[in-house]
């Protein structure tokens, strides 16, 4: 494998339909909600900024788990630069330093735009590159990891970009900020199902360790569900989004008829429909508005 291979690798190229789907959706309600102010520079560096910290993280997961041994050979999911060898530890320190640097600088015309309130959201933004993978105690081996998810690409990323556009905090975006982020939940969850033998052995405490397999599929299928139910309390005319409850079924029974690599299958699907739904969502709102 060469180098820029071993880069792609890294990035992990499928779980950035991520960062995809939740400025997607923040930037779409931003644009139903102020359709006269609306800009494409917002929009892009938004996407930017998210796309960039997301790619600090995974870098970050792979370096501090190769690090602190928590890749094995008996690692389930996709290959790992720093366990394989394909990239030495100081190559992945400056590939988080360079991505995170782009972060910064293109939230630094966001913050001009949101205000100074956007300087703490970066700098907890920043931490969490770090803690959720490093430190004594990282947010991934404290059965956090679906937590802060669901916070960051959830919250923080619609509600932020959403806020951005319009200088508005509208908490009717709370309810589909909620809805992507327990998508994206879900995808966090699906990973550490398929991990739990390996994280058990290196006494990395996710919450899938914490629940066992059994329940955790059901809190998969719970969180993969949920935002369809949720339609009925949203203010904003998105039943469109209902359509895709037979993909939702479908990634719940699969989920039943997979065990350990068949479940990077169920991962790289889960963060199809994320984008998915974000997409049905906005076109929903595009075709009403």
């Amino acid at each position: 494998m060469n180098i820029l291979s071993s880069w792609l690798l890294v990035t992990r190229p499928k779980t950035l339909l991520v960062a995809v789907a939740v400025i997607l959706l923040g930037q779409t309600l931003a644009w139903y909600d102020n359709r006269v102010d609306f800009s494409l520079i917002i929009a892009g560096l938004c996407l930017l900024c998210c796309m960039s910290l997301q790619i600090a993280v995974n870098l970050a997961n792979d370096y501090f788990d190769g690090k602190n041994g928590i890749d094995g050979v008996d690692r389930l999911g996709p290959n790992r630069a720093l366990q394989q060898g394909l990239l030495q530890p100081n190559a992945m320190c400056a590939g988080i330093l360079v991505t995170c640097l782009i972060a910064v600088l293109s939230g630094c015309y966001l913050i001009a735009i949101g205000g100074y309130w956007f300087v703490l959201l970066g700098l907890v933004s920043l931490a969490g590159v770090y803690l959720y993978s490093g430190g004594p105690k990282p947010l991934a081996s404290q059965g956090l990891g679906e937590v802060a998810v669901f916070f960051y690409f959830g919250w923080l990323a619609v509600l932020g970009s959403y806020y951005l556009q319009t200088k508005v905090l509208n908490w009717s975006v709370l309810l589909p900020a909620s809805q992507i982020g327990l998508v994206v939940a879900a995808i966090m969850l699906v990973n550490n199902i398929r991990d739990v033998a390996s994280d058990r052995r290196s006494q990395k405490f996710t919450l899938a360790t914490r629940l066992g397999v059994k329940a955790s599929k059901q809190l998969y299928c719970l969180l993969v569900l949920l935002p369809s139910l949720l339609v009925t309390l949203d203010r904003y005319p998105a039943s469109g989004v209902l359509l895709l409850l037979p993909v939702q079924l479908g990634l719940c029974w699969a989920i039943y008829q997979r065990i350990d690599r068949q479940l990077n299958m169920q991962l790289a699907q889960t963060s199809v429909f994320a984008l998915l739904w974000a997409l049905v969502y906005s076109v929903s709102l595009i075709i009403t508005a």
